[in-house]
């Protein structure tokens, strides 16, 4: 059976229900692919309510009180859900087969750069109402699956045809719309060295190429952006990063309404993972993506808990950590590892702890390079949690997991041995 006709077997079995719980992950894959969820349910009249969680655990799933679609989660708790009284569109591995689960990897379709749960999530719903895949793109954006290749492929390639989003060849610096010095100077994919947060660096940068630095990218002349282009490529060069380095500046873009959707997918993120997930997914129906303070807000925050993670940073055999405590909240601890590992040169995985009510969230992110090797750390997590008495699962390059409290040493042994297992293979 082919992933199109599961899709369609799937949303026949939520045609059939009266009523459906939308349970969702509170990032902006999770929020965009609840917002198409509850748009064809809402128009196929079919009653419905939706509920944002920072994870997914058996209190939730003893909550669920009717059928249950779980959106961008799920695929690591199969065996704790209600078999046959919930659908599953996660585009998270696992090697754990469910009837009613639309996993990509069982159709040979890459989760991780191929599509989101948000594009799941509109492949069922699709077959309820007629809605296109404008989300589902925001949701792939916001889920970085245009990262590797730089640009979107596979199914969201599909999606994207269907979609409201305008594609085309640019600079694939984030904040296109932001003084020309900010954007040079936060870039992180490549950071571009001797400028990377260094505001001045890059206003003296620009003013010797004679371009203005309060200019944003998409105010400048052809002229100017192809000036900049060389310049920045002929840095990357000259400090011997090499070709395919800097060709991460140039790939696709998207935008809608002319403006990049990176800015919404930044939005979504602030907001859901600061606890106000439904407030999201409502933004995502009326597309409302209009939060600067919210945004300004979010920023602050981060860079806070970017030094703070900084200043706590340690190594542990294969692996580099810190510990975030109480002070950075578990939803956006990943967010922070994520940036750091870019910011550095980690030769290994780049674990980071949080507390919460329920215990220690762990996430882990690791270098390409070492995915390229063979090292899946949806794998590692899932098997060296569940051996602590807790869960985990995501991406090969991201994933995370719950573990009860006082564990952090026993966690931190046990994860590096699975990575040199991994490895040596």
């Amino acid at each position: 059976m082919g992933i199109e006709k599961k899709a369609a077997e799937l949303a026949q079995v939520i045609q059939q229900q009266e009523h459906v719980d939308i349970i969702t992950h509170c990032d902006a894959d999770g929020i965009t692919g609840a917002a198409i969820a509850k748009q064809a349910l809402d128009r196929a009249g079919i009653q419905n309510e939706v509920r944002v969680v920072r994870y997914l655990n058996k209190q939730v799933l003893e909550e669920t009180r009717s059928f249950a679609w779980l959106i961008d989660l799920g695929n690591g708790n199969i065996r704790d859900i209600k078999k046959g009284q919930t659908v599953i569109t996660d585009h998270h591995f696992s090697n754990e087969y469910y009837e009613y689960s639309l996993n990509p990897f069982y159709f040979g379709v890459d989760g991780e750069t191929q599509v989101s749960g948000a594009g799941l999530a509109h492949m069922v719903a699709s077959r309820i109402a007629d809605i296109d895949a404008t989300l589902a793109i925001i949701g792939a954006i916001g889920d970085l699956q245009d990262v590797q290749h730089r640009r979107l492929v596979g199914l969201n390639r599909v999606l994207l045809r269907n979609s409201r989003i305008d594609a085309k060849k640019d600079l694939r610096m984030y904040g296109r719309n932001q003084p020309l010095f900010r954007m040079i100077a936060y870039a992180s994919d490549p950071a571009i060295p001797g400028l990377f947060k260094r505001d001045r660096s890059a206003i003296g940068f620009l003013t010797h190429l004679g371009i203005d630095y309060k200019k944003s990218w998409v105010e400048c002349t052809h002229e100017e952006r192809k000036t900049l282009f060389s310049a920045l490529v002929k840095i990357l060069l000259e400090r011997g990063f090499g070709y395919h380095h800097a060709e991460r500046l140039f790939g696709e873009v998207y935008e809608m309404d002319g403006e990049d959707i990176r800015n919404h997918a930044t939005l979504l993120n602030s907001i859901g993972k600061y606890g106000e997930g439904e407030s999201a997914v409502a933004m995502c129906i009326e597309e409302k993506f209009d939060g600067e303070a919210i945004r300004r807000k979010h920023r602050n925050r981060i860079r806070k808990y970017i030094a703070y993670a900084k200043s706590r940073l340690d190594g542990y055999g294969e692996l580099y950590y810190f510990h975030g405590g109480t002070y950075i909240i578990d939803t956006v601890v990943g967010t922070i590892a994520g940036m750091l590992l870019r910011d550095e040169d980690f030769a290994g995985p780049l674990l980071a702890f949080a507390e919460n009510d329920e215990g220690i969230k762990v996430s882990a992110r690791a270098p390409y390079p070492l995915v390229q090797k063979g090292l899946n750390l949806s794998l590692a997590m899932k098997h060296t949690a569940q051996m602590l008495g807790g869960d985990g699962g995501g991406h090969r390059a991201a994933a995370g997991a719950l573990i009860p409290k006082g564990m952090e040493e026993q966690f931190l042994h046990m994860f590096d041995a699975e990575i040199k297992n991994q490895l040596t293979r």
